[in-house]
């Protein structure tokens, strides 16, 4: 994988970079409606989708250094963090948790099957980024897989000239981040080969005990087509390193804890598009490796060691789309996909002996894998001010050969439907079923007080939503209402306090809200853009006669709110407010039960633009706000960044 990713990078030409005469590019992706195709390629529609759309505009205008942190002021999203810049980051859709969240990147799928802990440690830095796309009901499908709450597609850049830039940003706590990109574009013979490569490094002493952080990523794309727009080859490779201080993060018994994480992926996908006909075709791979230490520094002596999993996603699909005139459009393709552990503490135990890497005498003793293919099928048809789609996926998981497990065949669908009242009013309503199974620390953890289950069934899921969204050149709004009942829910249950919890399919929960949405562009005025949306939420749960561990600590209510103005010249401003209200409980530090306290978070970046370069400082929790995203972890104060973006 390292190999495919050193390749890439040697294939840009550096040597053809040059200065770039023309202003920055501050194109806007202006979405006409409901539908973005996160297929390679998109000539044909998907099923309709109810999405937010963050471009690379509001990307740079934004007072926020990391992906994930990108992510708190979406619609539709709960952001949980456990340390800053993203460090350990849980993406929550729509009331579900964090392992019913898919993460693709550019529609591949890299979900991690250990836990949804890990789901966002992808090597991707926030410069890298062309837009993010938060998808949800039957437009959360990607090829086999169908996400339980809904997914996060990471569009990326690709290069459309030649250029190169480099960055530096500095601040409070020790932090520095430093890092750049290169692009290139070249025309052979009938074809035109786009490169693009871009890494950074970040760090910081931390914003309080053992919350330090050292990241490190590297990413490349080669898109090769040919002049015709028919053939298309799109080859990405990415590379992450990040290790961090995780005070108090999985128990307060234990403050100084520490964890490692080394990851690396490859994908290579294939197009081919006319008039009446589509193909497409994926690979992919990512491995990731985990390190976490109970005890930092000193370790008592009834301690055993330290836990190491690596985990291996490999997977692959085709997909074939016909046009069928006034009839409609068919897509129909099939999915593989493999998951595998080592680890020493999940899993089954293994005979297999596979030294840790870098670790001398010191061996994973258990595995498990997975495997799960799927089928599907799509179809679409469109009037004149209407549009039906609906979709199947028949999916089946089972375990490596002679290894029983309880998995078992599922057929999940989706229909939705929209409707133009006016050009610029758009109706829609959809319904789709989902399912999940389960992490591999759902199955297998084990502590003194948990146990997980081996037996455990994968969740299933049937959600509703209606809305409305109306769309021009300057004004995007909508509102949308959604109800899903969970069914079969993994939770970890106990009969009595003497009890150890135990992971089981026992728990229905129901989750309710609305959105609302609002956003206005400006043409040469003092302000440039403004928007605002709420969203509020309801989750219920039940368990029979059974205590329940599943988490209830939702989004109540969410306000977020942005606006950019001009100051003098190139001078300008971004803002961006945070109100919510998390409903649930977490414990103190001295094991009381405390309620969430609802908060406002207020940051504002001022940047100076110019062709060539630009100069930034932005502050994040302007009103130095003391508050917490999950249990009794205290998030960062006030916290002054400055930095500066060479474009060459």
């Amino acid at each position: 994988m390292r190999f495919l990713l050193l390749i890439t990078l040697i294939s840009v030409p550096f040597t053809q970079l040059r200065a770039q005469d023309s202003d920055v590019d501050q194109r806007v992706i202006n979405i006409k409606d409901l539908v973005v195709s996160t297929e390679k390629p998109g000539a044909f529609r998907p099923l309709v989708r109810v999405i937010s759309v963050i471009e690379a505009k509001e990307i740079e205008r934004a007072a926020i250094s990391s992906l994930p942190d990108l992510l708190r002021y979406v619609q539709g999203v709960d952001f949980k963090a456990r340390g800053a810049e993203g460090v350990q980051a849980d993406i929550n859709i729509l009331g579900g948790t964090f392992d019913q969240t898919i993460i693709m990147i550019n529609g591949v799928n890299f979900t991690d099957p250990q836990t949804g802990h890990h789901s966002m440690n992808i090597p991707l830095d926030i410069s890298q980024i062309e837009r993010v796309e938060v998808l949800q009901g039957p437009g959360a499908w990607s090829g086999g897989a169908i996400a339980f709450a809904g997914a996060i597609n990471f569009v990326t850049k690709e290069s459309d000239k030649q250029g190169a830039s480099l960055f530096m940003t500095g601040g409070g706590y020790g932090y520095f981040k430093a890092g750049g990109d290169v692009s290139t574009i070249r025309e052979k013979w009938r074809w035109i080969i786009r490169g693009y490569a871009g890494g950074g490094y970040s760090r910081s002493d931390g914003y309080a005990d053992n919350t330090d952080f050292e990241t490190g990523n590297i990413y490349s794309n080669i898109k090769i087509s040919d002049n015709e727009g028919k053939n298309s080859f799109f080859i990405q490779n990415g590379l992450i390193l990040k290790s961090f201080g995780a005070n108090n993060f999985y128990s307060f018994t234990y403050p100084e804890q520490y964890e490692k994480i080394d990851a690396g992926f490859t994908s290579f996908q294939y197009s081919y598009v006319s008039d009446k006909f589509i193909l497409s075709a994926n690979i992919y791979h990512r491995r990731l490796y985990d390190k976490f230490e109970l005890f930092r520094y000193d370790s008592p002596s009834w301690y055993t060691g330290h836990n190491y999993h690596r985990n291996d996603i490999t997977g692959g699909g085709v997909e074939a789309g016909f046009r069928l005139g006034k009839a409609g459009t068919v897509t129909t393709g099939m999915d593989f996909r493999t998951e595998y552990i080592m680890s020493t503490v999940l899993g089954n135990p293994t005979s297999k002996k596979v030294e840790i890497r870098d670790m001398d005498d010191l061996y994973y003793t258990k595995s498990k894998g997975r495997y799960t293919p799927s089928i599907f099928l799509k179809y679409i048809l469109q009037g004149e001010k209407w549009k039906v789609s609906a979709g199947a996926t028949l999916t089946n998981s089972f375990n490596e050969p002679g290894v029983k497990g309880p998995y078992g065949a599922g057929l999940y669908g989706g229909v939705a439907g929209a409707y133009n009242i006016t050009p610029y009013l758009e109706a829609n309503v959809w319904i789709t079923s989902t399912f999940r199974n389960p992490t591999f620390t759902d199955l297998y953890y084990k502590s003194p007080t948990q146990t997980g289950n081996s037996s455990l069934l994968p969740e299933k899921a049937t959600t509703y939503q209606t809305g409305l969204r109306y769309s021009d050149n300057s004004v995007k709004a909508g509102i949308s209402y959604f109800y899903r009942r969970g069914y079969k829910i993994i939770d970890w249950i106990r009969e009595s306090s003497n009890d150890q919890w135990s992971a089981a399919n026992i728990t229905d929960v129901n989750s309710s809200g609305a959105e609302f949405s609002a956003e206005k562009r400006f043409r040469n005025g003092f302000v440039e853009r403004a928007s605002i949306s709420y969203g509020w939420l309801n989750v219920k749960k039940s368990s029979g006669n059974y205590h329940s561990l599943y988490a209830t600590d939702f989004l109540k209510h969410k306000i977020s709110a942005s606006l950019n103005h001009k100051i003098y010249n190139s001078l300008e401003a971004g803002w961006t407010l945070l109100y919510q209200e998390r409903e649930g409980t977490y414990l103190d530090l001295s094991l009381n039960e405390k309620e969430y306290k609802p908060f406002t978070l207020l940051n504002v970046k001022i940047l100076w633009k110019r062709s060539s370069y630009s100069i930034f400082t932005e502050i994040t929790n302007l009103t130095d706000k003391k508050y917490f995203d999950l249990g009794n972890l205290t998030q960062p104060g006030r916290w002054i960044k400055g930095g500066i973006v060479i474009n060459l």
